[in-house]
């Protein structure tokens, strides 16, 4: 029988340094701190694989001992600025979702530039530089609850619209917010994707769950977010909001801008 690797799958977004009312959801980590969490897991003995090995083994293909597939939602252009460069001096391969009907979305009034999303162009670049290109729908609507045709262009539309971007069709699927249903997977599935991820909510192949990295984690956390046992513990956690806070004041918050 071939051996089933546990493969720890980390989210992230962008990456820069972005004033707390900018960024309410915590979604762009600063870039030293991105990279000291690079170094923290080579020292802990974590191997980034790519796409196509973590398929693989998600076959029960080999691979290394203690795997980590990197992620990125939304497209930001901070993934090919900086987050590039960090993880290629590393040799560390990462993953990229983009939602092709946003292709070269530029911040509206208020909003911070580091919101700026790759165009066809960049989004074409990324394979380049070890990013592989996901699918993380059309425009980044909920698929909770969506209509059929909404489906179909998030999902075979997509799909098909990166292909045209890069050459490449996508082979996973990463859910905007983490939300799905058993409409939403199955037109994951039927559109081509081989895997899928939300967040903690997972269920089974095509809604497979991810670890978040946000703005606030420092090193202390991040470390905890790499255990085994964190997965459990946060879903427990978040039903007792109190329990929760006690937990993160005891770990401590990384400063915001």
């Amino acid at each position: 029988m071939r051996r089933r690797h546990r493969t720890l799958v980390l989210m992230y977004h962008g990456l820069g340094t972005v004033p707390a009312a900018l960024d309410p959801p915590n979604n762009f980590v600063p870039v030293a701190a991105f990279a000291a969490q690079m170094d923290h897991l080579q020292r802990r003995g974590f191997t980034a694989v790519d796409e196509a090995t973590y398929l693989d083994m998600l076959d029960g293909g080999p691979g290394p001992a203690r795997p980590v597939l990197i992620t990125f939602d939304d497209g930001y252009v901070s993934v090919l600025e900086d987050a590039a460069p960090v993880l290629q001096r590393r040799g560390m391969p990462a993953l990229c979702y983009v939602s092709p009907g946003l292709s070269g979305h530029v911040p509206g009034p208020g909003e911070s530039p580091a919101k700026q999303l790759m165009d066809d162009a960049q989004m074409r670049a990324l394979p380049g530089h070890g990013i592989d290109l996901g699918c993380h729908s059309w425009v980044h609507d909920s698929m909770r609850g969506m209509a059929d045709p909404a489906l179909a262009q998030a999902t075979t539309a997509a799909r098909t619209e990166i292909f045209r971007i890069s050459g490449e069709h996508p082979r996973t699927f990463a859910y905007p917010f983490g939300h799905h249903d058993s409409r939403a997977r199955e037109a994951v599935r039927t559109a081509g994707f081989e895997a899928a991820f939300a967040t903690y909510d997972g269920h089974g192949r095509h809604a497979l769950p991810r670890v978040d990295v946000n703005t606030t984690d420092t090193l202390r956390s991040f470390d905890l977010k790499l255990r085994r046992a964190y997965p459990a513990a946060r879903q427990a956690l978040s039903a007792a909001p109190a329990a929760r806070r006690l937990a993160h004041s005891v770990v401590g918050y990384a400063p915001r801008a």
